[in-house]
């Protein structure tokens, strides 16, 4: 089985937290774990979509979520998400 990108891996790590695959704690405990192992990857891939992952996913998603409750936090990730993914389709991909 090919190893997946760390793009693949992020975006994959997201949707599963979405998608209820996934609780909040085991997201918090491991989002920043992750993404500091895979950045380095998704820049050398794509720095324009390594940044815009990081600036949607966790300056203005995860670094925001401390206080909120696990529907608040899973709204914001989802928004986060949904903005990301506009960015996509208007050039990162």
């Amino acid at each position: 089985m090919p190893k997946k990108s760390g793009t693949d891996f992020m975006m994959t790590f997201i949707r599963e937290y979405l998608d209820g695959e996934m609780d909040r704690i085991s997201f918090d405990l491991d989002f920043t774990h992750y993404l500091i192992k895979h950045y380095p990857s998704m820049e050398r891939a794509n720095r324009d979509l390594a940044e815009c992952f990081n600036f949607y996913l966790a300056e203005e998603g995860f670094d925001l979520s401390d206080d909120l409750s696990d529907s608040e936090h899973k709204k914001l990730i989802r928004r986060q998400w949904g903005e990301f993914q506009e960015a996509m389709r208007d050039g990162f991909s």
